[in-house]
């Protein structure tokens, strides 16, 4: 792709247009008790060293309906309504055809690119089968700061929408968010292996340990009508990052399906627990974003220092 001269604003800045503070949920969908995260998004906690907490990527998605075909020129409909809406014009374009199914029809990718030094933002849109709901996905990688992602993700996915037209079911919504930090002691692997499972010099498996994840995941419960934030699936997990061993690599998704799933799997299926996403993908990710606040980082924070 040919280079283009930027005339857009810097990756690292924000946007000129402000942030409409007052769309930010207030209590992020959480159960009663939960307070509102500090001023500083993903506050870092003791059992980290103070302020090394470093974002390495945000992406949102939504899952649409019902399955059809996009053209190349709907795409380019969309890249040009994305760079009007943001004020650029050096985002890359690719439109892909996929392999002719039994159907006779094609899958499709929609792909937008800009980057800015290690910076990063992406949009894909994509079926990845016949008859499968198109995925739009938005990343951002090694963000200046979250609050640029807000804006970015939810100007973006509004233009799409104005693109596409009407018709469109959204059938689920997916946040993540990936960062690293410090771990206290200055060896991830000791901090994970000893301070939060408990592993002790006797254990066998400590003799010459490298690396150390857990993870645990919920499922999508129930939810009130109105609360569609509430009782999202969530998959957390924490391990040794492997370029630097003294960091934990912290990634945390949050997952919003049409209906709840209980812990044996059964769906229940009824007008008052089908969810409606009418939240901005900024909501979604500041959602996560109290979860990882609230609850995965203290988590970490009560892991009791142990003999080295």
């Amino acid at each position: 792709m040919a280079a283009v001269r930027h005339r857009s604003r810097d990756l690292r800045r924000p946007a000129a247009r402000p942030y409409p503070l007052a769309r930010r949920p207030t209590n992020f969908g959480t159960p009663a008790g939960w307070k509102e995260p500090p001023g500083r998004l993903l506050n870092v906690t003791a059992c980290m060293l103070e302020d090394s907490y470093q974002t390495r990527g945000l992406s949102f998605a939504f899952l649409i309906g019902p399955p059809r075909n996009l053209s190349r020129q709907i795409g380019m409909g969309i890249h040009s309504a994305v760079c009007d809406v943001l004020g650029v014009d050096d985002i890359g374009f690719k439109y892909q055809p996929g392999e002719p199914q039994p159907s006779g029809e094609r899958t499709f990718s929609i792909h937008l690119t800009r980057e800015d030094g290690r910076q990063r933002f992406t949009v894909e849109i994509d079926q990845q089968a016949n008859q499968q709901p198109i995925r739009l996905l938005l990343g951002y990688e090694w963000p200046a700061s979250n609050e640029v992602v807000f804006g970015d993700f939810d100007a973006t996915c509004d233009a799409a929408f104005k693109v596409l037209g009407d018709g469109w079911q959204r059938v689920l919504a997916e946040a993540r968010i990936r960062g690293q930090v410090h771990a206290r002691g200055g060896s991830a692997v000791s901090f994970l292996s000893r301070d939060v499972l408990g592993v002790s010099k006797g254990d066998r498996i400590d003799e010459h340990l490298s690396f150390t994840a857990i993870k645990y995941e919920t499922v999508a419960a129930e939810f009130a009508r109105g609360a569609e934030l509430t009782n999202p699936k969530r998959d957390v997990s924490v391990e040794v990052l492997r370029q630097d061993p003294r960091s934990l690599y912290v990634e945390v998704m949050s997952q919003w399906p049409q209906v709840a799933i209980s812990a044996d799997g059964t769906v229940r299926v009824d007008p008052g627990t089908i969810r409606s996403f009418q939240s901005s993908p900024s909501e979604y990710l500041l959602d996560t974003i109290g979860y990882t606040e609230s609850v995965v980082l203290p988590f970490l924070d009560r892991a009791r220092p142990r003999p080295r």
